[in-house]
C-alpha cells in the first residue's frame, strides 16, 4: 500500500494521517487474538516489558494502562503480519530507504475502567541530545470512537518544540508523561477508526484519547519506523526524563542484571543492518549505553 499525493501532503502539513489499511478482518482478529492473549498472560511483567503507564504498576490495583513493550519478542508472528508489510511500505515512502524498524507495542484500554491518555508529544520519551525524524502507525483492532477511546491530535502541533511536559498528577512513578502547557485542546481532532483502521503521526505531534467506557477491552497495535536520529544542533534539556522513577525501569534493570540483556540483545538482532554503517554504529553505541547504565546502577 502506498499513500496518494494528497495524503502525504496532510500528513505532513497536520502531522497525522487516519486511512483504511485494507487488512482482511480476520487478519485484525487474529492480530487481537494474539495481542490479548499477551495481555490476559501478564506475558513480560517481570522483564518490564508490561506495565501499566497511567498507574504506579505494583500489582495492588488493576491496571488502567496496560502496554506491552516489543510484543514481537514473544510472538514472533507479528511481524510476519499483512499489518507490518503496509506500515513499513509507507513509513519508507515517508521516511526513504535508510529507515530502521524502532519498535512495536501493545495498548490496551480495559472495559470501562480504561483510563485516558494524557496530551503528550512522543519525543518528550526521548534523549534530548538528538533530533528524530520518526513515524508511528496506530492501527485498531476494533472500532474506535469517542467511547473506548479513539485517538486525538492537535493539527499542526508538529511544527513546534517539544513543549514542557509533567507526571500525571505529579507523581513520577507513573511512566506516562502528560504536556502541562503550550497549546489549545480545543483544537484537537477525534480519530474514530473501523476495525483495520489506522491513524499516523509524527514523533512530536501532540496527541491523547479518553477513557474505555465500553463494554469490550479496547485494543490497538502501533509500530514505530525512523531514521537514525542525528545530534541536536542546539542544547535541550527534559528534566521529567531524569525525575521519572518507575517500577517498570526497575524491573527492567534488575532482569537484565540478572542475564536478560543478552536475551534482549539476542531479539534486537533482526534491527541491525550491516548494509548501514550509520545504523550499525548507532546500535553498537546503544547497545554499549545499556551495558553501561546497567554497571553504574548496579
Amino acid at each position: 500500500m502506498r499513500l496518494d499525493a494528497g495524503m502525504v501532503e496532510r500528513f505532513r502539513a497536520d502531522g497525522f494521517l487516519a486511512f483504511d489499511t485494507g487488512i482482511p478482518p480476520n487478519e485484525i482478529e487474529a492480530l487481537r487474538e494474539t495481542l490479548a492473549g499477551l495481555h490476559s498472560a501478564n506475558v513480560g511483567f517481570e522483564e518490564g516489558a508490561l506495565f501499566d503507564a497511567m498507574g504506579v504498576d505494583d500489582g495492588t490495583t488493576p491496571a488502567r494502562f496496560p502496554q506491552i513493550l516489543h510484543p514481537r519478542s514473544f510472538a514472533p508472528e507479528l511481524i510476519g503480519s499483512s499489518y507490518y508489510r503496509v506500515a513499513r511500505d509507507i513509513a519508507e515512502q515517508l521516511l526513504g530507504s535508510e529507515l530502521r524498524f524502532k519498535a512495536d507495542i501493545s495498548l490496551m484500554k480495559p472495559a470501562r475502567i480504561g483510563e485516558t491518555t494524557p496530551w503528550h508529544q512522543d519525543e518528550a520519551f526521548h534523549d534530548p541530545d538528538f533530533d528524530y525524524d520518526e513515524v508511528s502507525f496506530w492501527l485498531a483492532l476494533q472500532p474506535v470512537d469517542e467511547t473506548n477511546s479513539c485517538m486525538a491530535y492537535i493539527p499542526r502541533s508538529h511544527k513546534g518544540p517539544v513543549l514542557p511536559h509533567g507526571f500525571p498528577g505529579d507523581d513520577a512513578r507513573i511512566h506516562a508523561l502528560e504536556c502541562v502547557g503550550g497549546f489549545d485542546a480545543r483544537q484537537a481532532v477525534l480519530c474514530p477508526l473501523p476495525a483495520g483502521g489506522c491513524v499516523i503521526h509524527n514523533q512530536r505531534t501532540l496527541h491523547g484519547a479518553g477513557p474505555n467506557l465500553s463494554d469490550r477491552d479496547r485494543l490497538a497495535y502501533v509500530l514505530i519506523f525512523d531514521r537514525v536520529p542525528t545530534p541536536a544542533p542546539l542544547a535541550r534539556h527534559f528534566p521529567w526524563r531524569t525525575e521519572h522513577r518507575t517500577a517498570r525501569e526497575r524491573r527492567e534493570l534488575e532482569w537484565r542484571r540478572h542475564g536478560g540483556l543478552l536475551v534482549h540483545l539476542w531479539r534486537q538482532r533482526t534491527r541491525v543492518r550491516l548494509t548501514s554503517v550509520r545504523t550499525l554504529l548507532f546500535d553498537m553505541r546503544r547497545a554499549a549505553r545499556a551495558v553501561r547504565r546497567m554497571v553504574l546502577e548496579g
